[in-house]
């Protein structure tokens, strides 16, 4: 990440990649949202492979997939200066919904984000997602959004079940994100931000702790609390912020979808709770019983606190 600093070139690079979505969520007209997305796009590629000694493969298939998505979406915007509005709607919706990676034009994340650098995942599952899911709140309508918010809880839960690769079920755990994020777009911009600012730093935490052992399966050593703590927020254990966010949607939220997201979360914690045991036995293997002691009375004062907050927040 350093060189990525360092280098004039990368730098430029990113700069684009942000100044892209900085106009596509900005922009009145429909030609300077297509814009934003592309430059988001050129500036990502070199962010994805800034030495050009990665593996080329996900390059490649990322560029594939967003150009067909800017096809779908250019089509569909022509289509509405046209007057054709239901098929211009459905042609840029699929086309934000590719882009996105999205149901049903998902299955495309879990085989990128797998060989991808932990940088290009990460802003993948992060930044990457902000103009579509904007875009897509706009000219969605609501009820295929619902149908949108179902399906990506399900797959997300059951998907990241039995997942080995840290990458891979981090893919699966940001559909069940998505769906939280979508819903919070639905009642409050502000709550979204929120929403994603959180689950940004709880992805940014775990992937920079996973970068540091360089482990990609389940084997990986608890060697960061880094990971830890940004595995923690991503499950939505309190009292983290993870789960103060949820909250903060289930408070506002007085759509019945709300009771999908949650059974998705749910379910969810089942692999995550694999991941962080398995990191945590790891770990203790190496550690003396003092070291252990410690390690096993965190957990339960946090496990505590917790249960206390919940309490409180339900009386």
């Amino acid at each position: 990440m350093l060189s990525l600093v360092l280098s004039p070139m990368k730098l430029a690079s990113l700069v684009v990649m942000l100044m892209g979505t900085f106009v596509s969520i900005s922009s009145e007209g429909l030609v300077g949202v297509w814009l934003g997305l592309e430059l988001n796009l050129y500036g990502f590629l070199v962010v994805m492979n800034p030495d050009g000694h990665h593996n080329p493969e996900p390059c490649v298939k990322y560029f594939v997939v967003q150009s067909t998505g800017s096809i779908l979406m250019l089509s569909g915007f022509l289509f509405l200066m046209e007057e054709c509005v239901e098929s211009g709607l459905i042609m840029s919706s699929l086309g934000v919904l590719l882009k996105s990676g999205m149901f049903p034009l998902h299955s495309w994340v879990p085989s990128i984000i797998k060989n991808s650098s932990w940088l290009a995942s990460g802003l993948m599952l992060t930044w990457q997602k902000i103009s579509p899911l904007v875009f897509l709140s706009m000219i969605m309508p609501s009820k295929v959004l619902w149908s949108v918010i179902v399906l990506m809880a399900s797959i997300g839960a059951v998907g990241g079940l039995n997942q080995n690769s840290v990458r891979v079920m981090s893919a699966y755990s940001s559909f069940v994100h998505t769906s939280w994020m979508l819903l919070g777009l639905m009642c409050s911009t502000v709550v979204f931000v929120g929403y994603f600012a959180v689950y940004s730093l709880s992805v940014g935490l775990f992937f920079y702790g996973c970068s540091l052992s360089d482990k990609a399966s389940m084997v990986g050593q608890f060697s960061s609390a880094a990971s830890g703590m940004g595995l923690l927020m991503l499950m939505g254990m309190p009292p983290f912020l993870g789960f103060l966010a949820k909250v903060l949607i289930f408070l506002i939220s007085s759509s019945p979808l709300i009771m999908v997201c949650i059974m998705g979360s749910v379910i969810s914690l089942k692999f995550y709770m694999d991941f962080f045991y398995s990191m945590m036995m790891k770990s203790l293997v190496d550690k003396n019983k003092t070291e252990m002691s410690l390690m096993w009375a965190f957990v339960v004062v946090i496990n505590f606190v917790g249960v206390v907050l919940v309490l409180a927040l339900l009386s």
